[in-house]
């Protein structure tokens, strides 16, 4: 008598291992692109000021695209420059200089400075019908913003170097030309 063969059907075996090798893929691809999109690729400056010209227009010299000439500061340290000759430049300062800059910058509480609080002051400062204004084109609009614990901070003004000759007494513009300084 021969001994009885067993035949074990490998296809079903195949397929099954096969299967689980594609779920394995789909899911190794998935928690790739989840991890893609919950972390960026480049991080966040944590402040960040800016000089948008009105009426010109500013290449990169190294990528010869249009740039907003600024400074970046990031939490490591790393400080991006853009210049108006469209030169750029990264430069490295200390964390802690960092940190200190931003709890500076919070004391100043320059984001509740706007252009509308500023023509309050203006208005407060004078008597009724006695405010001389003075109008200011072709002046870049600056930017200050602060990104501290995920609470973002900025303000906006245009001229803002201009209306403090014009208008020294006015503590707003004071308190926004000092924060800008800091920087």
């Amino acid at each position: 008598m021969q001994p009885q063969r067993v035949c074990h059907d490998t296809l079903p075996r195949l397929i099954s291992v096969s299967l689980d090798l594609m779920r394995l893929v789909v899911v190794a691809g998935f928690a790739a692109i989840l991890l893609a999109a919950t972390s960026s690729a480049k991080e966040r400056s944590v402040v960040s000021v800016s000089s948008d010209p009105t009426g010109l227009t500013v290449k990169s010299q190294t990528s010869g695209q249009k740039i907003i000439p600024g400074i970046d500061i990031y939490s490591d340290g790393t400080v991006l420059i853009r210049r108006y000759d469209g030169s750029e430049a990264t430069k490295h300062i200390d964390k802690t200089a960092v940190e200190t800059l931003l709890q500076s910058l919070s004391r100043t509480r320059f984001y509740k400075i706007t252009e509308d609080s500023f023509n309050t002051e203006v208005n407060g400062s004078h008597p009724p019908g006695e405010v001389e204004r003075i109008v200011i084109t072709d002046c870049p609009i600056w930017t200050i913003r602060t990104r501290n614990a995920d609470v973002t901070r900025s303000t906006k003004f245009c001229g803002l170097w201009e209306m403090t000759q014009h208008y020294p007494q006015i503590k707003q513009l004071k308190t926004l030309k000092d924060a800008f300084l800091m920087v």
